[in-house]
């Protein structure tokens, strides 16, 4: 599980390391080009997926195994059982929480993924937490990491935050259907969505090395998605899933007050010094514990000449 904890100071956002050089003083080692390192990434992906080939157990747990000089196994690349896909993302892992605080990397990333699953349950959003089981290897098959029973991951706290090529997968698969607790301790999870996605080092450790993980190498997972949250991060009793007002799933590029807070993370989103859990409680007196109107029961203020809802309009304190 460690592997897959992302120290977003340490791996992608240093500018140069410093080695010492006892002839020449301090030597610089700059940190390569994230296009350069895309485009040798991706010829490595593919080779992978044409030199490799794909075995499922009944479970569908995913062995991938190198094709034997002469070997007659059907690579990754031209199976058709569980069809190969690709996406293409923008890499989301940031220097700061503000609306600006992305980093500073343009890549268009291809994501080669197979859905083995789609699952019965819900989407998740970008800021949900996720349960999620996991195996993770490097493209010689060393495995680097694994979780059987799940754990919650949670974006963008970075101390309980998967790596952006493994968060962004998880839009083409749903959460589990259903799930039984036995009596051993042990649970049964129904139609879970499982996916295999397989990762540039842009959208993974990039220049971080781990055990079995080189810097600038690609990576490779399969991902089981059981179970998400519905996340309120600024606690303004307005959940995140409404306060992406834009609906484009970045949560970050929306800020009622312009202020580079996003709205998610912002306790005043319209900036008129009320905070926004104030603005959204119903109108009755003493009440103990206050009552809030649910999103879409938030009034609109009468003063705006928007028509925006009262706590997302200064016209309204």
């Amino acid at each position: 599980m460690k592997s897959l904890f992302k120290i977003v100071l340490l791996l992608v956002f240093a500018v140069t390391l410093f080695a010492c050089n006892p002839d020449n003083g301090p030597a610089t080692v700059k940190i390569k080009d994230y296009q350069e390192v895309y485009d040798e990434n991706i010829v490595e992906i593919e080779d992978y997926l044409k030199e490799n080939y794909l075995e499922l157990d009944a479970d569908l747990n995913a062995t991938v195994t190198k094709i034997p000089e002469n070997g007659t196994q059907t690579s990754i690349w031209n199976q058709t059982d569980y069809p190969l896909q690709s996406i293409t993302v923008k890499n989301d892992s940031r220097s700061t929480l503000l609306t600006d605080g992305r980093i500073e990397d343009d890549v268009d990333y291809k994501l080669y993924y197979i859905v083995l699953n789609e699952g019965g349950g819900e989407n998740v959003t970008s800021v949900d937490s996720t349960l999620v089981a996991y195996k993770g290897w490097n493209l010689t098959n060393e495995v680097f990491d694994l979780n059987n029973f799940g754990v919650w991951f949670s974006f963008p706290e970075s101390s309980v935050s998967a790596i952006s090529g493994f968060r962004q997968i998880l839009s083409k698969v749903k959460t589990e259907e259903s799930h039984v607790e036995n009596s051993n301790g042990t649970v049964t999870r129904v139609n879970y969505g499982n996916v295999l996605v397989f990762i540039p080092s842009g959208l993974a450790y990039f220049s971080g090395s781990r055990e079995n993980i080189n810097q600038y190498a690609p990576i490779a997972f399969q991902i089981k998605l059981f179970d998400l949250k519905t996340r309120d991060h600024d606690r303004d009793r307005i959940p995140n899933i409404y306060e992406d007002l834009n609906n484009n799933n970045d949560y970050f590029d929306d800020d009622s007050d312009g202020d580079k807070i996003p709205d998610f993370l912002d306790v005043d989103d319209d900036g008129d010094g009320k905070l926004t859990k104030f603005e959204i409680r119903m109108p009755i007196p003493a009440t103990s514990p206050y009552q809030y109107y649910d999103f879409n029961s938030i009034p609109v203020c009468a003063q705006d000449p928007n028509g925006k809802k009262v706590h997302l309009s200064n016209y309204c304190r």
